[in-house]
């Protein structure tokens, strides 16, 4: 039977590795369940989507990194598994409402 455990344990594993791309592929591996029950179970603890909740971690890693540190937000979104600038600004904007480079002028303000 699965345990709520497995979920915390995945959940810090994804939280630890806000710079890589994990898939729900990764998560089925990581845990030897199948993809198919991971995220329904997934689903019905959290209220979210594993591939949503990852995409989450990645974004506030990367919102952080934004104000943080001084480089460039290219640098940021390759850091944080994004497949271009593109990619990364177009999420950003879905999950935060304005775009990177609004975000962290507005933060440092």
């Amino acid at each position: 039977m699965f345990t709520y455990g497995v979920i915390r344990e995945l959940m810090r594993w994804i939280e630890s590795n806000p710079h890589r791309r994990i898939t729900v592929d990764d998560c089925a591996e990581k845990t030897g369940y199948s993809k198919w029950y991971l995220q329904r179970y997934f689903h019905a603890v959290t209220g979210k989507t594993l591939a949503a909740y990852c995409r989450e971690k990645r974004l506030v890693a990367s919102a952080r990194m934004l104000v943080e540190d001084n480089v460039t937000i290219e640098y940021v979104a390759v850091q944080h598994g994004f497949s271009s600038h593109d990619t990364f600004h177009k999420t950003f904007v879905r999950h935060y409402g304005m775009t990177p480079g609004e975000f962290r002028q507005k933060c440092r303000e």
